[in-house]
């Protein structure tokens, strides 16, 4: 249908896109000709209007659009040819019919140059103009069909680079990799991490055989089996090593997951291949047996020598040396003393590790608590035949941390000192600063270590292996405990060591500012409780 649109003069039509019979333009300064032409298009359907000059013509092809154009050549001011060179201006696909007396081949082959559709030579019957007139209608109509699928296609592909341009964002943002092989077996689509996954990074894409990408006889035996149609239908998840380039760089491992593509009529298509890093979870994996094994290794020896002792009390062998009960009464309880420490310590571990350990800062006297805690030791460091000296140089400032935290530190250290010293050897502890942080040494003359051994101290679990350290009791969380403390306050741990002469344990803490003065919080109701890895 043809809507129509309200305007100062005649009512000119506006053409509505699902039309299918356009309106049409007559201009003929002859009334005659122009009602004439009029009436027999209206009887056929046809929406017509009417011009009696090209000046009038052209306002009304201004203001609304006329796919088909009736034309007189003969006409004052403004003949057909200028009317037509000026529609074709403003209207180019404006289908322009000459309609005229003046029938020469000139004018004939003048306007079709022009652009002119067709020429109905004046005197005509009526059937001679429909005929011609429906041609235009179809060729208008055939136009408005090619320029709708022109405008859908342009659609499509818009909606295609959209949705490849979505597909790209995609795979460039998955956190996996992603491989998709065809039904040929080559690989046609890729990401990067699919690429850093499989140190792959300089190629700008994998395509070509999934065979020179992947390097797994069971990965691509199941690929295969899959695009032949033997494997299975369903997704299937295998791990695959991948050998990393450089020395000491270790291998990295990954959750392969193979699933099978169909279209629409399940014929099949190929296969994607998704990538999952999952080093991390297997060196986690390869932590805790190694945790596990530790701690049973750490409570059997123990719990072994007690329940041993306890047996022999039990069966009265030693009822008459009560000199010998007591000594093994003594050693059980060494033993257990050492379980306990080490339960201690693996809950303390374990409550840092998951941030659920608390610290109540406060502004702490190191030389004080230092003086404290040695004299705590004093009568163990005598019952081992050492000596131990206490050394405070002038200007030590104070720490602010928890006092459970540097006792811990203090303690471990000084236990080490005893238990991995030699008889009659001596222990030195000094507290000097460097710059604006304070150190704590602890020195002692007993056994050493090697070069390896310094290195690894630090590691949970680590304990010298030796001659002279088979008969010391302890857990090897001590030193571990010690360093996960000192990180937590942005301090150090260093460590020298010579195997048979001695060891030095170096802590490096920041102090408080020169004028010793001390942030408080929370007003009276005493020092704030932090995180520990604040």
């Amino acid at each position: 249908m043809i809507a129509t649109s309200s305007r100062p003069g005649p009512t000119l039509p506006t053409l509505d896109p699902d039309c299918m019979v356009p309106p049409i333009l007559v201009v003929d300064d002859e009334i005659g000709y122009r009602e004439g032409i009029r009436r027999i298009l209206s009887a056929r359907g046809y929406t017509v209007h009417v011009a009696a000059s090209g000046k009038q013509a052209l306002q009304f092809a201004t203001d609304a659009e006329f796919p088909i154009v009736l034309v007189d050549l003969k006409m004052p001011v403004m003949d057909g040819f200028e009317l037509i060179e000026r529609l074709r201006q403003i209207r180019p696909k404006t289908l322009c019919i000459v309609v005229s007396a003046f029938a020469t081949i000139e004018s004939a082959v003048q306007t079709t140059k022009m652009g002119a559709f067709d020429f109905v030579v004046k005197p005509f019957v009526p059937d001679d103009l429909i005929v011609v007139v429906n041609r235009a209608t179809e060729k208008w109509i055939l136009g408005r069909e090619a320029e709708r699928l022109r405008a859908e296609r342009e659609a499509n592909l818009l909606e295609l680079a959209h949705e490849k341009s979505r597909l790209r964002t995609i795979l460039q943002s998955m956190g996996d990799g992603l491989l998709v092989v065809n039904i040929n077996g080559d690989v046609v689509l890729d990401n990067p991490i699919a690429r850093r996954l499989l140190g792959k990074v300089q190629a700008q894409s994998m395509q070509g055989p999934v065979s020179s990408w992947l390097d797994d006889d069971k990965v691509l035996g199941e690929i295969g089996r899959m695009l032949d149609g033997s494997g299975s239908e369903l997704a299937v998840s295998l791990e695959m090593r991948v050998a990393t380039e450089g020395e000491g760089n270790p291998d990295r491992y990954l959750r392969v997951t193979l699933a099978p593509v169909r279209n629409e009529t399940q014929q099949l298509m190929g296969v994607v291949v998704l990538l999952a890093d999952i080093s991390d979870a297997k060196a986690f994996e390869r932590m805790k047996t190694l945790f596990v094994s530790m701690v049973a290794h750490e409570l059997k020896a123990p719990i072994g020598a007690v329940e041993g002792y306890l047996n022999l009390i039990l069966s009265g062998a030693l009822d008459t040396d009560q000199e010998r009960l007591k000594k093994i009464v003594a050693r059980c309880l060494e033993r257990t003393g050492a379980l306990l420490t080490l339960i201690q310590d693996l809950l303390e571990i374990t409550r840092r590790e998951a941030g659920r350990h608390e610290r109540r800062i406060e502004s702490l006297d190191m030389a004080a608590l230092t003086s404290s805690l040695v004299e705590f030791h004093r009568n163990e460091i005598e019952q081992h035949g050492l000596r131990a000296e206490l050394k405070v140089d002038e200007g030590v400032r104070a720490v602010s941390a928890d006092r459970g935290d540097m006792d811990r530190v203090i303690t471990n250290l000084v236990s080490n000192a005893i238990k991995y010293n030699r008889k009659g050897g001596s222990i030195t502890v000094h507290l000097s600063m460097l710059g604006e942080l304070l150190r704590l040494e602890v020195t002692d003359t007993g056994i050493g270590m090697t070069p390896e051994e310094t290195r690894r101290l630090g590691e949970e679990f680590f304990r010298a292996k030796n001659p002279a350290t088979r008969s010391i009791t302890g857990t090897g969380l001590g030193v571990a405990l010690v360093k996960k403390i000192v990180d937590s306050y942005n301090g150090a741990l260093e460590v020298d060591s010579v195997l048979d002469q001695g060891t030095t344990f170096r802590v490096l803490l920041p102090t408080e500012p020169r004028s010793g003065s001390v942030e408080q919080h929370g007003g009276s109701h005493g020092s704030p409780v932090f995180p520990a890895d604040r």
